[in-house]
């Protein structure tokens, strides 16, 4: 009887644990929270900024062109959409990369904006932007860190699959916006000499290169989903910024027209800027009365 009862535990002891599957999880409160405060002053910010560019211009903590604090309004205003696509989606796992996203712009930004406290006369603006990136980079990294990237136990099931045209879309999009984005973060001075269409600043560069990365990221993960609705709520950022930015350009193609060096320059950023917003928006709609989505 004791052999007996032995061999029982044993067998007992040598079964696998079983996981057990929970449904999807929502967005936790402290993050819905975080991304509605978030997108409350990303829209302030980003309407001033692309509809009063100079009277912005002083707001701003290094010399920049009406162009370029357009350029940034977009950004912010996209940022804004972002948040409220994270909030509609519901869903953490649909929602988590956007707080990616957030984070590496704002983070890179904190850093550049730091970098001008070391400069012989730096600006007493600088601290209120150093502190507004830091603490939205650090607010989106913390809600990441907290509620955690992967949920093994989690199940989620899948309606309907990423189609195959929008994975080489994200692949495109990731290339491109990798590829130039480490070159304006890293050397801006090569970037501004060979490919950017209008004179700006180093810091300008290398701030933009925080949205370039962010996207390189965000469109990197979106290549290797399954689920739509995952990728879906990346759309509508990826459409606003570069919609808003063509139209930055075309009210200043003044400056664009006069600052290039070459045509082909500003051809192929046009074609890229067209190429995303015309591409998200038409995925946008085709994943939209597929799956029925409300975002």
């Amino acid at each position: 009887m004791l052999v007996d009862q032995g061999k029982d535990k044993a067998l007992i002891d040598q079964q696998p644990t079983l996981k057990i599957q929970s449904g999807p999880v929502l967005i936790p409160r402290d993050a819905r929270l975080f991304l509605l405060f978030l997108s409350e002053i990303n829209l302030v910010i980003g309407a001033l900024f692309y509809v009063y560019p100079d009277i912005s211009i002083s707001l701003w903590p290094w010399a920049v062109k009406p162009l370029a604090v357009r350029f940034f309004g977009a950004i912010f205003l996209a940022i804004t959409f972002g948040c409220w696509t994270a909030l509609r989606a519901r869903m953490w796992q649909r929602a988590k990369i956007l707080l990616l996203v957030g984070g590496t712009f704002f983070g890179i930004a904190s850093i550049v904006a730091f970098g001008q406290v070391f400069n012989p006369n730096p600006p007493t603006a600088i601290w209120p932007w150093f502190t507004f990136f830091g603490a939205s980079a650090i607010g989106c990294l913390v809600l990441l860190w907290r509620h955690g990237w992967s949920r093994e136990n989690e199940k989620e099931s899948i309606k309907d699959t990423v189609p195959t045209y929008a994975r080489f879309f994200f692949r495109f999009q990731t290339l491109i916006v990798g590829f130039f984005g480490i070159i304006m973060l890293l050397a801006p001075d090569v970037a501004q000499a060979q490919f950017w269409p209008w004179h700006v600043a180093k810091q300008t560069l290398q701030a933009f290169a925080g949205l370039f990365l962010a996207t390189c990221l965000a469109t990197g993960w979106a290549s290797l989903q399954k689920d739509v609705l995952r990728v879906r709520v990346l759309l509508p950022l990826d459409m606003i910024f570069p919609s808003l930015a063509l139209l930055a350009v075309g009210i200043h193609w003044n400056v664009i027209s006069s600052e290039s060096p070459a045509a082909l320059v500003t051809g192929i950023w046009v074609f890229v800027y067209s190429f995303v917003a015309v591409g998200s928006a038409i995925l946008f709609l085709a994943t939209r009365s597929k799956t029925g989505a409300s975002y």
